[in-house]
């Protein structure tokens, strides 16, 4: 059996919730890198779908990404037919992005990946403390 990590805030609930955070977050980057997929562009396609279409600059601020960073990503899934670009009629200037039917393809091959992921973080919990954990997490998290 392996012996979890000692350190000196290991019995407080942040340290807990920190580590399972990390590992949680180290399953979704396996289940997307073994699909040949970038973490990155689930973001981006993520907040297209749900808050709509956007200004280049607005997304890139939504998503808390450097702008530049975003181009190249924009670039990627475009070149992907994922999303499209037009000019923005009232600003020439900028870009509007939007998501496109292949693109919500992917998120939804892509938000499977991140359920696989969750099942395989959660596979020592039963059922109920599935639900229970998902209902604490919400209270904590003021959801």
């Amino acid at each position: 059996m392996k012996k979890s990590p000692s350190h000196r805030l290991s019995d407080h609930a942040l340290w807990a919730l920190g580590r399972a955070s990390q590992h949680a977050q180290r399953l979704v980057r396996q289940h997307m890198t073994d699909a040949g997929v970038r973490t990155q562009h689930y973001h981006v396609l993520a907040s297209l779908a749900d808050d709509g279409e956007a200004a280049q600059a607005t997304l890139a601020d939504r998503i808390g990404l450097d702008r530049s960073d975003l181009v190249t990503l924009l670039d990627e899934l475009e070149e992907l037919e994922f999303l499209a670009r037009r000019v923005d009629p009232a600003d020439r200037r900028r870009k509007i992005v939007a998501i496109t039917p292949a693109g919500e393809r992917q998120l939804t091959a892509m938000d499977e990946l991140i359920h696989a992921a969750e099942t395989d973080l959660l596979k020592p919990l039963t059922a109920a403390e599935r639900k229970t954990l998902l209902s604490l997490l919400r209270r904590v998290s003021g959801d």
